[in-house]
């Protein structure tokens, strides 16, 4: 875990886009191998891939229509692009973004049980 918490450090020390270091990249692939993140998804939506480079969702669409981004369209020319995820794995703030991507699926859970909750709650009152 030690491993995990010096790389995160040093991932917030570096500005930019810089690439990690092939060291860097090995424990992050450790840690994939090893479970110790969430499953990751095979692909990122125009949003998610915004909040990752800090770019717009403009120009992440345009990357994406470029070839930049390796990505496609599954309604055809129109529609949602799916950026394919393993290529966002080198960027620094990657586990940040993992974290931040399992909180707010934390939270959308917990708030779905409530709203069951209160459903169950109001079904046996309405009786």
């Amino acid at each position: 875990m030690w491993k995990f918490a010096s790389l995160k450090k040093k991932a917030k020390e570096k500005s930019g886009l810089e690439e990690l270091s092939a060291e860097e990249i090995a424990a992050i692939e450790g840690i994939f191998k090893n479970d110790k993140v969430d499953e990751v998804p095979q692909y990122l939506s125009v949003k998610e891939v915004s909040i990752l480079t800090g770019l717009t969702p403009q120009i992440v669409r345009r990357h994406c229509a470029n070839g930049k981004y390796a990505a496609y369209q599954p309604g055809g020319g129109n529609g949602t692009w799916h950026i394919e995820s393993a290529q966002f794995r080198t960027y620094p703030n990657w586990l940040d973004f993992l974290q931040k991507r399992d909180e707010l699926f934390s939270n959308s859970q917990q708030v779905a049980k409530l709203a069951l909750q209160l459903w169950d709650e109001s079904e046996k009152v309405e009786e």
